[in-house]
């Protein structure tokens, strides 16, 4: 099929929810992606975080094919010893002692909800859940209605009750809005869907000390920023906090559709039986990707390795703080963001390096997100800042 049959079977038969580059990918192979042409592109955009691997990983590749073989999916309702060796793995990995499989960050994020809302009615009735302005949480009902887009939620009302908001990284607001009648906090250490913007360290300490002295449950959404992504298993790590439930999703199969919600075990052992349930999730080839991802990262070194990449990448981009137009360059590790001033758009830049051989991706807040495999090598960073660094040079904001 061309490049036109493909754009027009999309435009007859999708549903209009997508604005897509007009890039049409065949395959890939260790960081690289390339189109149905065969040119090369260096790839910053993993799926939106999702391929930490690359592509074509040898030891994933052949774990995800050995699998297939043997077994893709079978129902919950029996035990598979991959599924019962990956949670063992990811308990001791993480330090939580419960988990439920989904298939989604929105799942994984559905399920923290799901289970918070299970332990309120055990422990004296409902309790609202707190959320961050502009968070980005997924796109089922509830996860949209924590989702602090004003704009979706007009759109969808009704939206279920229960949720209210706290002004993003300002704790004076927080603190005003964590009243008695609340019994969860939900955040991202790094709002990755309005730009790649950053809770602070005193902010997120001190929310978490708040919290637990109300005996409020702290949960933390590490779809985006966790499997590695910060520099860290997860990015709580880098504050010293222990949340009752982490959502996990995006890398931890290697782009596989996967999720996870992790609790400790008071709040883990919260759902009674039938309370919940996935008829995918941690099927038996999820469980044998996300297996191979998490071996890769701890016992591979992939981990320990990535950690100082992702600090020389923060260094690089450090470079163009000398340029007018750029507002601010944040993040953590592997997760980084560019916003331009509102007079040049991102997606121009976006297009430029694209024609230049290198797949990034806009954010909110005019922001150019960069998310790449957890495998990217210095010299493919260093090619991504020249190729910036000349779309840059030449241009003129008026």
């Amino acid at each position: 099929m061309n490049f036109n049959k493909i754009k027009e079977a999309e435009a007859v038969h999708y549903m209009p929810v997508f604005s897509r580059d007009n890039l049409v990918l065949d395959h890939g192979n260790g960081n690289c992606l390339y189109d149905i042409n065969g040119n090369e592109y260096v790839d910053f955009v993993a799926g939106i975080a999702s391929n930490i691997l690359g592509y074509d990983h040898p030891e994933y590749t052949q774990t995800v094919c050995e699998q297939v073989h043997k077994l893709i999916h079978v129902s919950n309702h029996y035990y598979t010893a991959i599924q019962s060796e990956y949670i063992t793995r990811l308990c001791e990995a993480t330090g939580f002692a419960r988990v439920f499989l989904c298939n989604s960050g929105a799942e994984a994020n559905e399920c923290a909800i799901k289970l918070a809302r299970r332990y309120f009615k055990n422990h004296g009735g409902p309790k609202r859940i707190l959320s961050a302005e502009r968070a980005f949480h997924g796109r089922t009902l509830a996860t949209l209605t924590v989702t602090g887009n004003e704009n979706q939620h007009s759109v969808y009302a009704p939206l279920p009750s229960g949720f209210a908001s706290f002004k993003y990284n300002d704790f004076d607001d927080f603190k005003a809005k964590l009243t008695d009648d609340v019994g969860a906090v939900m955040l991202e250490t790094i709002q990755g869907e309005c730009g790649v913007r950053p809770f602070s360290n005193d902010f997120l300490v001190n929310a978490y000390a708040l919290c637990k002295s109300k005996g409020v449950l702290f949960i933390v959404d590490e779809v985006q920023t966790g499997m590695g992504r910060t520099g860290k298993l997860l990015s709580v790590e880098h504050f010293g906090v222990k949340p009752d439930i982490v959502t996990l999703a995006k890398g931890i199969a290697g782009g596989i559709p996967m999720g996870a919600c992790l609790a400790n075990e008071d709040v883990g052992t919260a759902f009674a039986l039938g309370d919940h349930g996935s008829t995918f999730g941690g099927n038996p080839l999820a469980c044998a990707a996300a297996n191979k991802v998490l071996e890769i990262l701890t016992d591979g070194g992939l981990l320990e390795s990535s950690a100082p990449i992702g600090e020389y990448f923060g260094e690089r981009l450090a470079h163009f703080s000398k340029y007018n137009f750029i507002a601010d360059i944040r993040g953590k590790g592997l997760m980084r963001g560019i916003q331009f001033i509102e007079k040049l758009p991102a997606a121009a830049i976006e297009g430029k390096l694209r024609e230049r051989g290198y797949l990034v991706n806009v954010a909110g807040n005019n922001t150019i997100r960069l998310v790449p495999p957890l495998t990217i090598e210095k010299e493919q960073i260093d090619g991504l800042i020249a190729a910036l660094d000349d779309v840059l040079a030449s241009t003129n904001v008026i």
